[in-house]
């Protein structure tokens, strides 16, 4: 094997079938987690109607989850390795 070969299989192949979230690290994460939470807030303070539209809180609350999962988890893979 030639050392051509043996450089084409250590780079790691991108497929691109992840998660819109996947790279972002602890502080993109943070920073996720840091809108959905003003969001939400705003939300809440801003006294919606009755009739308002749960999308939006939904919304909101999907971005803070996914902040969170992506911040926590990038700080326990870093504290386990």
């Amino acid at each position: 094997m030639s050392d051509r070969e043996r450089d084409r299989d250590t780079g790691s192949a991108s497929d691109g079938d992840g998660p819109w979230w996947a790279g972002l690290g602890p502080v993109g994460g943070a920073v996720l987690a840091v809108c959905g939470a003003g969001l939400l807030l705003w939300l809440v303070l801003r006294g919606a109607d009755a009739d308002d539209d749960w999308s939006r809180y939904y919304g909101a609350g999907k971005i803070l989850a996914i902040g969170c999962v992506v911040a926590g988890t990038t700080l326990l893979a870093r504290r386990r390795g």
